[in-house]
């Protein structure tokens, strides 16, 4: 698939209808990773959530993608990152941007149709389509197939 925002190296697609929130990593974060707030909770001495990559499987309540932070790396092919020149963060304590609600570019996989619901996928990290039972996490605004980074709109909560 052809990348339709080659620009784009930070942050949502558009500013003005997008909440991005600052975060701390737990560990490494690839450009584009679904993550998760972490179940242990954050440090006594940090005010930011701190964040993870969302696991793998349904029933997690996903926080939203990761679109920048301390490393900010390169949106990749969609695969796992292959070196830290694809991360968001590189390490734990490392700064996150994260687009909570909003246009912004992420990981998918599978056959994607635009508008399609996605959902977390079983491969860390990563959406995919959204079948019954599934909760929703964004709508597709870009067709993909295969391991991609593609646009997508993060609108969490409903239940297809």
């Amino acid at each position: 698939m052809t990348n339709l925002f080659p620009g784009l190296a930070r942050g949502p697609i558009d500013d003005e209808a997008s909440s991005v929130i600052n975060t701390i990593a737990n560990e490494a974060i690839t450009m584009g990773d679904l993550v998760q707030l972490d179940v242990s909770g954050p440090p006594t001495t940090e005010i930011l959530p701190r964040i993870e990559v969302a696991d793998g499987g349904q029933g997690l309540v996903a926080y939203g993608i990761a679109v920048g932070g301390d490393a900010d790396g390169i949106y990749g092919a969609g695969g796992a990152a292959a070196d830290d020149t694809e991360r968001a963060a590189t390490a734990a304590g490392e700064a996150v941007v994260v687009v909570t609600q909003g246009r912004c570019l992420a990981r998918v996989s599978g056959t994607i149709a635009i508008g399609d619901e996605l959902t977390q996928d079983a491969t860390a990290g990563v959406l995919e389509t959204a079948v019954a039972g599934d909760l929703v996490i964004a709508v597709a605004l870009q067709a993909s197939s295969g391991n991609d980074i593609a646009a997508v709109d993060v609108q969490r909560g409903n239940i297809v």
